[in-house]
């Protein structure tokens, strides 16, 4: 299907670029959310014409974006759970949970859960990082502490610390 991107889309294309993509792509995601429209003569020629205005949201969203990776800068976002004795969560930490964390953080009602992207699910105590997209041109990571307690989360980032020494020196020994 052939679509006009009126947002910048990573690996896709930015704002105005005609592109191909497969039909389930620009029905179920593009197109619902606002990031493309079908091309056709006539909505070509009504994309033209609002180029200025797709282009001033795009430069909105990317302020918007650099703000809330500045705002995430060197903060934990720390999550308290139930686990097990051995650290397996009776649950798991699902992307809301992570989204409502990082909104109550960053005090702002910004970030859903499509915008936090899980490399796994998280099932288990420990450090994770967990990307945030905002905006195709903006990298925002942010560290993920999932623990039993508030005193827990301090030996974590002390045993993540002494595992970065230990891979360092090692890495220096090579």
């Amino acid at each position: 299907m052939k679509i006009i991107l009126t947002a910048a889309v990573s690996q896709l294309g930015k704002i105005g670029d005609v592109v191909e993509v497969k039909n389930g792509y620009a029905k179920n995601f593009l197109i619902p959310t606002k990031k493309a429209i079908c091309f056709t003569t006539n909505n070509y020629k009504s994309f033209e014409a609002k180029k200025q205005e797709f282009e001033k949201q795009d430069n909105d969203s990317l302020e918007f974006a650099k703000k809330i990776k500045e705002a995430l800068s060197g903060k934990n976002i720390v999550i308290v759970e139930n686990a097990s004795d051995d650290g397996r969560l009776y649950g798991s930490v699902s992307s809301s949970v992570i989204a409502a964390k990082i909104n109550e953080a960053i005090n702002s009602k910004s970030v859903t859960r499509g915008n936090v992207f899980l490399k796994k699910p998280i099932k288990d105590i420990g450090i994770y990082q967990v990307g945030i997209n905002m905006h195709s041109d903006v990298e925002i990571f942010a560290k993920l502490i999932v623990s039993r307690s508030d005193s827990e989360v301090e030996a974590l980032l002390k045993s993540e610390k002494k595992n970065e020494k230990k891979s360092s020196s090692e890495e220096v020994e090579e």
